[in-house]
């Protein structure tokens, strides 16, 4: 059995503006570790049904132990990118409402292994789905100088950018967490207030690697294509890239039905209306875990 310690943000308020329809079809996208998936079961009727999806095939087993479990749950391993194709395949032609929680689970910083976390050692992995793509450590070892630093710099807002990257590059080959810990730590003197040296770092590199903010917006218009009238997509999201991309998406759908290119916005009215433009937990919850202190919340239902 994969057993899981990760713990689900916002369940209440997901479940309050997510389950529209006690006997519908759900997607959760991110099944994780299984949190929200099963509080949704706890909500939805005995002829509801709820397809979970995951690209880490270790929440993919999660997943399909839980299916044994609950005929209503199917599960499947899959990227956001295959959302639309694997559902139909599967016979869910349309949702009452699709959850993505997006970002990384604790079973994931947990597990040195997966190359994550920059306070376990482990490989230099960092892959979503190690069985897919190459891991970080043939990235670093290989990326010139200015590859590096714009990674960084993009996805990481980090100010020490290029000192890193050439750092990198001297101290290479890289293939352990620590290693790159260390060659941070020797290149950033002055750490940010309560941030790790290595945070913002180790947070481009993994987007990099897993193509995170390309997948994101695929995984939308995917969900878009699938959500029924009245159901609704609900993202949660954890850093301010990610709260960017899900809110320029929801707003060209809610702002006005003309494509994204067009020079004339807001002639008429989109299929989409607000739910909840961006909700955060409460102290209770960030008290109770700490993880969740970056969370946000966003909500939109298909009007036409």
């Amino acid at each position: 059995m994969v057993a899981t310690k990760h713990v689900p943000v916002l369940v209440r308020e997901v479940l309050s503006m997510l389950v529209v329809r006690p006997d519908g079809n759900y997607l959760d996208a991110t099944f994780g570790g299984g949190g929200h998936t099963r509080a949704i079961l706890e909500n939805i009727g005995e002829s509801a049904k709820l397809l979970a999806i995951d690209r880490d095939p270790d929440a993919v087993e999660r997943g399909k132990q839980l299916t044994a479990e609950d005929s209503r749950v199917e599960t499947v391993h899959a990227s956001f990118d295959q959302i639309a194709d694997v559902s139909r395949r599967i016979g869910f032609e349309q949702f009452d409402g699709i959850l993505f929680d997006v970002g990384l689970s604790s079973d994931q910083l947990e597990d040195g292994d997966r190359g994550f976390s920059f306070q376990k050692n482990g490989p230099l992995d960092m892959r979503m789905d190690p069985t897919d793509g190459k891991p970080a450590s043939d990235w670093l070892n290989t990326a010139s100088v200015q590859a590096i630093a714009t990674v960084l710099r993009k996805f990481g807002d980090e100010r020490n950018a290029r000192a890193i990257a050439n750092a990198i590059v001297r101290a290479r080959p890289l293939s352990e967490t620590q290693e790159l810990v260390e060659v941070i730590s020797r290149t950033c003197k002055t750490p940010e207030t309560n941030k790790h040296i290595a945070t913002r770092t180790f947070q481009a590199i993994r987007i990099h690697v897993n193509d995170e903010l390309s997948q994101l917006r695929k995984g939308l218009r995917n969900a878009f294509e699938l959500i029924g009238h009245g159901g609704r997509i609900a993202v949660i999201t954890f850093h301010s890239l990610e709260h960017r991309a899900v809110r320029r998406q929801f707003s060209q759908w809610v702002d006005s039905s003309m494509p994204a290119r067009m020079p004339i916005r807001g002639v008429s009215k989109g299929p989409m209306k607000f739910v909840e433009r961006g909700l955060t937990p409460k102290r209770q919850e960030t008290e109770r875990n700490p993880r969740a202190r970056s969370a946000m919340l966003q909500v939109i239902e298909r009007v036409q």
